[in-house]
């Protein structure tokens, strides 16, 4: 399988975010040209195709192409379309925009693509991406450690503790006190606006400041014990929810350890990083929008929130998690590319709205 690292450009500004939690996209307005008539309707156009400075041959094209969808098909489980009385090279780009319908019902983002290689063979290349949007995959911190200070809720709270773990260790998400972190920078920021303030008003971010660098350590220490990634399982065994929010971790918690259990050791930015970087690259790069964070309500997140939100109005492109698959006889497609993204950031999604609204 070969793995491409890019960056998408954003076509887009980033909007104020908070909590995880995704933005609504405008619709467009659409207006209408009138009522067209059914044998319009009915007709079926072939695609357009513009002629390049030299048509590969047709024989070795179709016998490549063919291959390479044989395979595709293979993957994917779909029918490939009689194409076999159409002329070269519409019977190509007829079954390219066939394969790629097919493919787009899957209901993840996936680009189907015609190469050829050195060789001047063709083949089919699909490149995977998870749309990230406009949001800031921030998991708050200290509404677990409260929880954990609640005898009721103990057992709830060390199964969340477990989950924290897994995405610590194993997913391998910055943790804000951590100095190499990109929100360790922005909270010591923070620190100094403070230190300023305080001797012309009285400011309350202090007291949310002085939690955040505390407690966070103390959270720290506990995420950082491998004890709780090796007591998962179990917690998960004995747990017996009492409540509607207890139900709603079991589920979350449950869905992390599946991922868990089905990659041992992949990280969330496995298909994200970049290797080449440059700090005036114009880039949002994935571990700037995927952190734990203190929290996700206060005065002293808003401004955090206000400030990085701000920096990425000035990026044109972000990082998200893209994976490029060719479907020949030296490469092992699968199926299942960025299952892993797919899974993981709707769980981070679920996790935060849950410590955003413990009872």
């Amino acid at each position: 399988m070969q793995t491409i690292q890019t960056v998408r450009h954003m076509g887009r500004k980033h909007q104020p975010l908070a909590r995880c939690a995704g933005t609504q996209k405008q619709q467009a307005s659409l207006s209408s040209f009138g009522t067209l008539a059914d044998g319009f309707l009915k007709h079926q156009f072939l695609p357009l195709f513009e002629q390049g400075k030299e048509t590969p041959n047709a024989d070795q094209a179709e016998k490549g192409f063919f291959d390479s969808l044989n395979i595709l098909t293979g993957v994917y489980g779909f029918e490939q379309l009689e194409v076999a009385c159409k002329p070269y090279p519409y019977n190509i780009l007829l079954a390219h925009q066939y394969a790629q319908r097919q493919l787009k019902k899957s209901g993840q983002d996936i680009e189907l693509a015609i190469m050829q290689d050195v060789d001047g063979t063709v083949k089919l290349a699909t490149t995977h991406s998870y749309n990230t949007g406009t949001t800031l995959y921030y998991i708050p911190v200290l509404p677990l450690y409260h929880l954990l200070q609640d005898k009721k809720q103990k057992q709830t709270a060390e199964l969340l503790l477990s989950v924290f773990s897994y995405l610590y260790h194993i997913a391998g998400i910055p943790y804000y006190r951590e100095s190499h972190t990109y929100l360790f920078y922005q909270y010591e920021c923070m620190e100094e606006w403070i230190i300023d303030d305080l001797e012309s008003d009285e400011n309350h971010e202090t007291s949310e400041f002085n939690q955040a660098s505390y407690y966070g350590d103390v959270m720290l220490r506990k995420i950082y014990n491998p004890y709780h990634l090796n007591v998962f399982k179990q917690r998960i065994a004995t747990y017996k929810p009492k409540s509607s929010f207890g139900r709603d971790c079991l589920d979350v918690v449950q869905k992390a350890f599946a991922l868990l259990t089905e990659y041992p050791n992949a990280s969330i930015f496995r298909n994200t990083l970049n290797q080449e970087r440059d700090e005036e690259d114009n880039i949002i790069h994935a571990e700037q929008y995927i952190s734990f964070i203190a929290d996700s309500d206060g005065l002293l997140y808003e401004n955090i929130a206000r400030v990085v939100n701000d920096e990425f109005n000035e990026c044109g492109e972000i990082e998200e998690p893209t994976i490029q698959q060719i479907y020949d006889n030296q490469n092992s497609p699968s199926k299942e590319a960025l299952d892993f993204e797919y899974r993981i950031f709707p769980l981070i999604n679920e996790l935060c709205s849950l410590l955003n609204h413990i009872p």
